[in-house]
């Protein structure tokens, strides 16, 4: 039982975030010539598992992150006015990662990706004079090779 819990801390950040190949266990007790030596001893499956949850995490669209919503709108003048934004942002920060997305009946225009809400502050700050009532909203679909 000890060792699974310590293959579960070991794992951890792979549940989460996914970013690993089916070798996983493998890579872990490589030896590296001037490096420590990793030994997993687990019970028969946990790798089968663990490879299940890595796949799973990889088919999935997106993670739960930060964003900075600069418009929201309705109808046809929404999209309009939406373009016309992300067409405003894009000339003045053209290195942003712009978000242009419809769920009926809003248009909403965001910018960045961030794991942490208090990542997206400087931006937030930047933003402010050409956008003044622009603010930082949750997104349960931001991409995690955004971050």
């Amino acid at each position: 039982m000890k060792n699974f819990i310590v293959l579960i801390l070991l794992l951890g950040p792979v549940f989460a975030f996914g970013q690993t190949d089916n070798t996983l266990v493998n890579s872990l007790q490589e030896h590296v010539a001037g490096e420590g030596v990793i030994t997993i001893h687990d019970e028969e499956g946990v790798e089968d598992l663990v490879n299940i949850q890595v796949e799973a995490n990889r088919r999935m669209e997106g993670v739960e992150g930060w964003r900075i919503q600069l418009f929201s709108g309705q109808g046809p003048t929404g999209k309009r006015n939406a373009l016309q934004v992300k067409s405003k942002l894009l000339n003045k920060f053209p290195d942003q990662d712009v978000d242009l997305s419809f769920t009926s009946p809003n248009w909403r225009v965001r910018v960045g990706n961030y794991r942490h809400k208090h990542e997206a502050l400087p931006l937030l700050n930047e933003l402010r004079e050409l956008f003044p009532h622009c603010y930082i909203v949750k997104d349960g679909n931001v991409k995690m090779n955004k971050f």
